[in-house]
């Protein structure tokens, strides 16, 4: 029996062999699509092949696509349009530029050109063809709907998929978020994201990269949830949370917020003072720098770097020498959805798992922190007395207990506040794309707690009744001596919450030179021999002498027009000998004789010097500096 079925290179055959490359045309092309449109005839029914134009052909701009076109230009599903509709249709890939719908043009006069045909053809009945002449038709051309625009363009790519995002939350926090956005304008706040995770699956349910992906203005089609920003101070509960781990702190134990040095970086706290000694809930509560920058250097190999190492960070691309001390201050840049995912990991009682907005996706999970410190991390935060919330205590009042922490970069440049519950963490995040810094407005200057914290109680309110969590067993209620330094007998006993499974640690590597220069300075104690019946004592004894002015590495400029008087440097140093006597070596100067604590002033002319203290035991520290005279 022979095949009677014909095979041909027909024009539809041909154009559904071009739409599969979109190359240039050549002679080598066109060979290349007439043998798959052999190919194409050989496997594929005409009806098929129909089927492959009618889905791939062009409609004009960017449209592809029969069911696209019936949708973009009628609002209709093809199963609904009328036979004239469809006409016009068909005869737009013939000429897609001219025959698509425009300001002007008679798309009446193209669909009845066709119509025409098909009525010569008799391929219309005469009722049909009347009927479908007199329809008179119109395009209904209307925005198509752009849910979670920022993702769209990844989902595409990853084909048809079903999301994890609540789309009727998603809708009203992108309302909020253009309302919100009006409320801190005057600070020079033009951009806003907000990711919504659901702790007990780890499911996105509410992604928003920014306030308007149509403000063009203002770049809105950058996603802020990728975007590396400064995290501020949201970083600091996890140094604590090992601290914990560790033993270094207590809930209730004492820490020093003194100057610190570390190789000529000198952090300060944002109120741009010290308060001397604090215990660990109020450091963190009130986000000062100095303890959690020491925590951190006492941690060494559990600081924070090698916890955000551990869960794979992916903006965390060099060693950890190249952060240094700033890593605890959000000197470095990480997305938002990153941060959001570390602070699900204290809702989950230390457990880390990243985020997924696709139903059919979950990551590993992995242990990172204790359970204990998450619960006690998360009490500190939930507890925190904000003063600076008497603006936006509106906002405060009926709402669920939320632990949280908010972040403000130099400049404030990035404001963020992250909370979460037992059920949701939610990150929220205020700047401006194009890096430009806000601005005071009102004499009020913007930061996390006054421009993020507000948006991200509203979100919790939409986000409906909240649960708290349940203390985890290991837990126990200690009497622990809450001073900073026990000289004796300890003078404030308290009670406190531990970790029981954890060992405190003494207190000989937490007291570091800066301590206890800052306990001779404030008369703690006279010099270093008060604490020979210290258990410490022979550990402190070794330090070297500590530099407190000048500072190591930096520049000092003085007006040259100023008698020299007026032009000298300060010079401080501390021993940790009991002769308190020092020695000040300035490049090859005649040594100077001074007492430990003591500042004195000398003229350093125009240079770079180096400049020692040598104590009485022989120990010297030495550092660097440079002056100048403009």
């Amino acid at each position: 029996m022979t095949n009677q079925r014909k095979i041909g290179a027909s024009t539809i055959t041909m154009q559904v062999a071009r739409m599969m490359h979109h190359k240039s045309r050549t002679l080598s092309q066109k060979l290349v699509e007439m043998f798959q449109a052999f190919q194409l005839e050989w496997y594929y029914s005409k009806d098929e092949i129909l089927r492959f134009y009618l889905n791939n052909a062009p409609y004009g701009g960017n449209i592809e696509g029969f069911a696209s076109a019936s949708f973009r230009y009628f609002n209709l599903p093809p199963s609904s349009l009328s036979l004239s509709q469809i006409a016009y249709l068909c005869a737009i890939p013939k000429n897609p530029n001219a025959n698509r719908p425009k300001k002007g043009r008679d798309i009446n006069d193209i669909k009845n050109r066709l119509l025409k045909r098909l009525w010569s053809l008799k391929l219309l009945t005469k009722e049909e063809y009347q009927r479908a002449i007199e329809e008179t038709i119109e395009v209904k051309i209307e925005n198509l709907p752009n849910n979670i625009p920022h993702l769209a363009r990844k989902i595409k790519q990853e084909g048809e998929v079903e999301t994890t995002i609540e789309l009727g939350l998603q809708k009203r926090i992108e309302h909020l978020l253009k309302l919100e956005i009006k409320r801190v304008k005057p600070f020079n706040i033009h951009n806003a994201s907000v990711i919504v995770i659901d702790n007990k699956t780890m499911q996105i349910v509410a992604y928003v990269g920014s306030n308007d992906f149509y403000d063009n203005k203002y770049g809105g089609q950058n996603d802020g949830l990728r975007a590396l920003v400064s995290p501020g101070s949201t970083l600091k509960p996890f140094v604590y949370a090992r601290a914990l781990e560790q033993g270094l702190i207590t809930p209730q134990k004492r820490l020093f917020d003194v100057p610190l040095y570390i190789d000529g970086y000198k952090p300060t706290n944002y109120s741009k003072t010290y308060e001397g000694e604090v215990t660990a809930t109020e450091a963190l509560q009130r986000s000062l720098n100095i303890p959690a920058v020491e925590l951190d250097r006492l941690l060494k190999k559990e600081s924070l770097y090698e916890l955000l190492d551990e869960v794979n960070t992916r903006s965390l691309v060099h060693k950890k020498p190249y952060y240094g001390a700033s890593l605890v201050l959000g000197g470095w840049g990480i997305s938002l959805r990153e941060n959001a995912e570390l602070f699900a990991m204290l809702a989950n009682g230390g457990v880390f798992q990243r985020a997924s907005y696709l139903k059919d996706i979950s990551y590993p999970k992995q242990s990172v922190l204790m359970p204990q410190a998450c619960w006690l991390i998360s009490t500190i935060l939930a507890d925190a007395p904000r003063p600076s919330f008497s603006a936006t205590w509106e906002y405060l009042k009926d709402m669920p207990r939320i632990a949280f922490k908010t972040g403000t970069s130099a400049h404030a440049k990035d404001m963020l506040t992250i909370g979460y519950t037992p059920n949701y963490t939610v990150a929220v995040w205020f700047g401006n794309f194009s890096g430009s810094s806000s601005r005071p407005h009102n004499g009020v200057y913007p930061s996390g707690i006054k421009i993020a914290s507000p948006t991200l109680f509203k979100i919790f309110k939409l986000l409906g009744k909240q649960s708290w969590f349940t203390k985890p067993k290991g837990i126990v209620t200690k009497t622990i001596c809450q001073d900073a330094l026990q000289l004796g007998e300890c003078k404030e006993q308290i009670k406190d919450q531990l970790i029981e499974s954890v060992t405190l640690k003494n207190e000989c590597k937490t007291m570091r030179a800066e301590v206890l220069s800052y306990l001779q300075k404030q008369g703690v104690i006279d010099s270093i021999a008060e604490l020979k019946s210290h258990p410490c004592y022979n550990e402190w004894k070794s330090y070297k002498p500590l530099i407190t002015s000048p500072i190591h590495d930096k520049t000092y400029t003085y007006n040259r027009l100023l008698p020299r008087e007026f032009k000298k440097t300060k010079l401080e140093c501390y021993s940790f000998e009991e002769n308190q006597t020092i020695y000040w070596l300035i490049d090859n100067d005649e040594p100077i004789v001074s007492i430990s604590g003591k500042a004195i002033y000398r003229y350093l002319k125009p240079s770079r010097h180096t400049v020692r203290c040598l104590d009485e035991g022989a120990k010297v520290r030495s550092i660097a500096v440079f002056t100048e005279e403009l």
